[in-house]
């Protein structure tokens, strides 16, 4: 029999964490002497304490060891799990080195001057919903307008309940920069269901995920804040997935000052 700090000595593992494995009891003494509480170790369980340091070293904790240490007394068995282990830890570093890129794409960019930081930009997962909708072809982008007074027309001849907080939102079908005879899709989200009319549409609009980058200000920052988002989804590792949108938080039905609205552009992406 060896004593606790012989113990030690053979496994590398001090006497304060052989104590602790002992109160989990992942590495329990062998024996322990009644009168004095003296803990002692066999030979045979230098194996075990082997395997604890092995797995420990790997990143996994000491519930996790102790579970496996418990089930799985074959190869085969702890091969699957410890594969399932190194699937998972792959997907931390995947999305640490992501966290990482952003830091140092965002550093890079600090220096840049313009009225939308860069840093402003997020990864959102945008919920389905349902909208009303009008599409049409405006001459210039200031044309917007009219595609919202139509729909204001129609959405009149029914009772639609709007989501709360409201979301008035402008997808652009375009492919590519456009500044001329534009393909605008507008849409309010709303609760419940709505009747289809020769202009206005009903539909359900799925999960999408985007990148998005929130501004305060006029709508002459536009195509500032689309260069900017733009950037960051190329220096992230993210392809365009999607017509690009903008959510207008605050806009001139609710504020006249220009440089109190709120406008969320929005990318739908996916990883390259």
């Amino acid at each position: 029999m060896l004593k606790i700090g012989e113990f030690s000595v053979l496994s590398q593992i001090s006497i304060y964490m052989l104590r602790h494995y002992d109160e989990i009891g992942l590495l329990i003494p062998e024996q322990v002497d009644e009168f004095t509480g003296y803990r002692y170790y066999s030979e045979r369980q230098l194996p075990i304490a082997g395997k604890i340091q092995a797995l420990k070293s790997m990143g996994l904790s000491l519930n996790l060891i102790k579970e496996i240490l418990t089930k799985y007394s074959d190869n085969t068995g702890l091969k699957n799990y410890l594969e399932l282990q190194a699937i998972e830890q792959k997907e931390k570093i995947e999305h640490m080195r992501k966290k990482l890129n952003l830091l140092e794409t965002t550093i890079a960019n600090l220096d840049r001057d313009s009225d939308i930081p860069l840093f402003s930009v997020a990864l959102k997962k945008i919920p389905a919903h349902y909208v009303i909708s009008v599409r049409g072809i405006i001459e210039t982008p200031d044309k917007e307008a009219e595609l919202w007074e139509r729909l204001a027309q129609e959405r009149k001849k029914q009772k639609i309940q709007f989501t709360n907080p409201a979301w008035n939102i402008a997808v652009f079908h375009d492919e590519g920069f456009q500044d001329r005879n534009l393909d605008v899709e507008i849409q309010q989200a709303v609760i419940g269901k709505c009747r289809d009319s020769d202009i206005m549409k009903y539909k359900k609009v799925e999960e999408i995920t985007a990148a998005t980058l929130t501004f305060k200000g006029r709508y002459a920052l536009l195509p500032q804040a689309n260069e900017e988002i733009i950037r960051w989804i190329g220096d992230n590792c993210y392809k365009l997935n999607g017509n690009h949108f903008n959510i207008y938080h605050i806009s001139p039905e609710m504020e006249q000052l220009e440089d109190e609205m709120v406008t969320e552009v929005c990318f739908p992406v996916s990883p390259i």
